[in-house]
């Protein structure tokens, strides 16, 4: 898959779209964050994604970023074959969405690999310590599955995202070569405008994983899920050449670990003048991680499309 010159809109967070079909309380409470829609609720998650794309959405984003084959096993009931059939489904459930939708343009599917960190409800995404003890064996065995079910399900680009290391980074990379034919995009959580959460440099990480092999199947690399502030410093301390960035951050404040909740005190809403500077240094797909809903996403579309005015 080959990027054009324009910028990419992908789609908003899957919580927000999904916010004004269900109980959010109960889903933001269940330990698979949301992933458990495809086994109870798949219409909602149907009006979720046609929200997106009527918005103006080019990528729309699986509900697997907290999927896992052991996660579906231990708080759905589902033996290993039925949680690897729901996450196909995931796949399934967006290219419906796109049908019903009938929209001229070409709209592709993102399938969504979180960290490891997610599922261990801890924020630990957002430093990735776990990196330091966990066997790299059991990580390899517990991504594997997720990644080949997303593929199997014939899942445009794969995005990994919120990575807070390069060790995990290494290994989500390592099983993408094993399906040398998908195209995939690396986005990693970062907690300033220098550094991945787990302390690596981002612009050492994006040299490591854009000058290499993994070139060959990765079409962008970037960060998400952060404040919009730090996105001018991250791109600007990137020295290597000809980069296709990705980056979505997140549209509703920073998350406080203390308080278990969104600081909304810190909201910043992204310009025109920001997307021309990020365009300038290779942006090439933008959208919006947490807190960002389908108003949002059609306010960037129509950022995006005056900025190529």
């Amino acid at each position: 898959m080959i990027l054009s010159n324009k910028m990419h809109l992908l789609d908003g967070s899957f919580i927000s779209g999904v916010t004004p079909y269900v109980d959010i309380d109960s889903v933001m409470k269940h330990p698979l964050w949301g992933s458990h829609l495809l086994l109870n609720n798949e219409d909602a998650v149907i009006r979720g994604h046609k929200d997106y794309i009527k918005a103006g959405a080019d990528f729309l984003t699986t509900i697997t970023y907290q999927a896992s084959i052991g996660g579906f096993q231990k708080y759905l009931n589902l033996d290993y074959d039925q949680s690897f059939e729901l996450i196909k489904k995931s796949v399934i459930i967006c290219r419906q969405a796109i049908t019903e939708e009938n929209v001229e343009r070409n709209i592709q599917v993102m399938g969504s690999v979180g960290p490891y960190g997610a599922s261990l409800r801890d924020c630990s995404e957002y430093n990735g310590n776990y990196i330091d003890t966990i066997n790299l064996k059991e990580l390899y065995d517990w991504h594997k599955p997720r990644i080949q079910a997303l593929v199997e399900a014939g899942v445009d680009v794969m995005l990994f995202e919120t990575i807070p290391s390069v060790i995990e980074a290494t290994i989500l990379l390592s099983i993408l070569t094993e399906f040398p034919n998908q195209k995939a995009c690396l986005s990693f959580s970062c907690k300033d405008g220098n550094h991945l959460s787990h302390g690596e440099t981002f612009s050492s990480a994006v040299e490591m994983f854009w000058s290499n092999d993994y070139r060959k199947q990765l079409i962008a690399i970037g960060m998400n899920c952060m404040h919009p502030k730090f996105i001018t410093p991250l791109l600007m301390s990137v020295k290597t050449k000809n980069v296709n960035f990705i980056t979505y951050p997140n549209g509703g404040g920073i998350w406080d670990i203390a308080k278990d909740c969104y600081d909304d005190t810190q909201i910043y809403k992204v310009s025109i003048d920001d997307l021309n500077i990020w365009n300038k240094k290779g942006l090439k797909i933008f959208g919006g991680c947490c807190k960002t809903d389908a108003i949002e996403i059609a306010r960037l579309r129509s950022l995006i499309d005056d900025l190529h005015l």
